[in-house]
């Protein structure tokens, strides 16, 4: 509601009047017209007026006179018409200079103009805007409500939008799973600041925004679904006077556009519980014929002839129960898997995503790609890792694989291993002693060797100088500097291994064993010492 001071100075005899200070203000808004002839009126103000004055009341405070538009400025007035008197004679320095400091407008109203001359159209054009407004409103709501996304689609909404606010009108989504119209390459996405301000308010506000390297005056309105922020329609342009008419507009639409985000949130649901449903049949299913499985699996392209690949995703790290691991299953991540490996079906099993994918010649390119991306989106606090199995064929291969990629991230968490996509095929050593974790012979067999170690080591010296060992390929030098000691110490070092296990580096079956044994402590000792 309410004008500007520009179009307020076209009403009446208002034309008649001399903007003399705070030009830049022109387009400060008008919902009130008020005359100040007591000495204090700032108390009574609420925001916006036009103060129409003699200055009669502070014709002989200098200091008043200059105080008084940063007052009026401070109370949120939009502009001072003074009518000096013969008392004043001209409009003070002070106010001019304040006024053109501030941007706030200052005009000079001639002798001949009464107040009513200009406080009688002003106030009539602004009742009227109420009812126009107010009727606007409802003819505007009838529009929206007769175009509702869900019949007319989320584009044809949006262009009727842009209409009845006669602005370019744009729509982001948070969901990747809801198809939006592209909006323009030139135009900045909200920060991170101006998202958690909507996302708290819940209200559309006037912002800044960018588009061809300019700033812009907009209004923004968040798309608001189960109380969360999940996107935004923005009014690109802001007339003054339909303002109010504007944020109104967007914010009904918004409120329409949250439904339709919704009916589209709830259908993906059910679709992804479908194939979490379909996910676990596959991999767990003993008794299910694989012709069911494959005529289940056909919708989403399982095939007994075609090899595939299970991949597991999970977030490690001291805050893996929080909000990063909340990111891992919300509904973004799949569809950026998708995004590098098209046709891959997707699933939650438990707190970990299950990825199944055909097989291509650059699979391990894409999937380090993936990583890349979907660690920016969760963030530097948690650790994602990956567990890759081998390729198998049709769903009995599927199963094969997915056991083999739990496999990859047990071990990879026992074994300390410094790498994030683990790939079953490359864990050597390690996948023949995981098959015999429950056998007695492999823990006599460590304790043959590694035990006798430990066990007569208590400060870890001479196990740290074994891992050394073989960690730089026996190399003797490069071992010594690794530890900072001399070679000769080094040479000491190992034969005391050796007079200790009575297993010798240099005969090739007992460095064999000791490095077995090595591993055998990676996998279950490590923790427990």
């Amino acid at each position: 509601m309410g004008l500007s001071i520009s179009n307020a100075m076209k009403l009446g005899r208002f034309n008649e009047c001399e903007v003399v200070a705070g030009h830049k203000g022109m387009r400060r808004i008008v919902e009130n017209v008020t005359v100040m002839e007591v000495p204090e009126i700032v108390p009574w103000l609420k925001g916006k007026e036009l103060i129409l004055t003699t200055l009669y009341v502070i014709k002989d405070d200098f200091d008043a006179q200059n105080l008084l538009v940063q007052k009026l400025h401070n109370a949120g007035v939009s502009g001072l018409a003074i009518k000096p008197s013969h008392f004043i004679g001209e409009i003070p320095d002070g106010i001019i200079s304040s006024g053109n400091k501030l941007a706030f407008p200052i005009i000079k109203i001639p002798h001949d103009i009464r107040y009513l001359d200009i406080l009688s159209p002003l106030m009539h054009y602004i009742f009227n805007q109420k009812i126009v407004l107010e009727e606007d409103l409802e003819q505007a709501t009838r529009i929206l409500q007769a175009i509702s996304p869900d019949e007319q689609g989320v584009e044809a909404f949006l262009q009727n939008v842009s209409n009845l606010t006669r602005n370019l009108v744009t729509i982001e989504s948070e969901l990747s799973y809801i198809t939006i119209p592209k909006f323009p390459k030139n135009m900045s996405p909200l920060t991170q600041e101006q998202i958690c301000d909507l996302s708290f308010t819940k209200k559309a506000a006037r912002l800044k925004r960018k588009m061809n390297n300019t700033f812009i005056s907009c209004i923004v309105s968040p798309i608001i679904m189960d109380g969360k922020y999940c996107g935004n329609l923005t009014c690109w342009g802001i007339d003054s006077d339909h303002l109010s008419t504007d944020m109104v507009i967007l914010e009904k639409a918004s409120a329409l556009l949250s439904l339709e985000f919704l009916r589209h949130k709830v259908k993906y649901d059910v679709e992804q519980q479908y194939k979490n449903d379909f996910i676990r049949e596959l991999l767990f299913s003993n008794s299910m014929k694989e012709k069911n499985v494959i005529e289940w699996g056909r919708k989403y392209k399982i095939t007994k002839d075609t090899m595939y690949c299970c991949m597991l995703l999970r977030i490690e790290g001291e805050q893996a129960d929080s909000i990063e691991q909340q990111k891992l299953k919300d509904a973004k991540i799949i569809p950026m898997i998708k995004t590098f490996l098209s046709g891959s079906l997707s699933g939650y099993i438990g707190n970990e995503v299950c990825v199944i994918f055909s097989v291509i010649s650059n699979n391990n390119d894409m999937i380090e790609n993936m990583y890349d991306e979907i660690s920016r989106y969760i963030g530097s606090a948690c650790r994602l890792i990956i567990g890759v199995g081998r390729a198998g064929q049709g769903p009995r291969g599927i199963q094969l694989s997915y056991r083999q990629a739990e496999q990859a991230l047990s071990l990879h968490e026992k074994s300390g291993l410094d790498k994030n996509i683990v790939h079953y095929k490359d864990l050597g050593v390690y996948r023949l002693i995981n098959q015999m974790r429950d056998s007695n012979e492999l823990h006599e067999f460590y304790d043959e060797t590694i035990g006798r170690l430990i066990e007569y080591d208590s400060k870890g010296e001479l196990l740290t100088t074994l891992q050394s060992y073989f960690d730089h390929n026996e190399k003797l030098k490069t071992v010594a500097d690794s530890l900072f000691i001399h070679v000769n110490t080094l040479k000491y070092r190992l034969n005391k291994i050796g007079e200790i296990t009575d297993h010798h580096l240099k005969n090739s079956d007992e460095k064999l064993k000791l490095f077995i044994g090595l591993k055998i402590y990676d996998l279950y000792y490590l923790n427990k010492h």
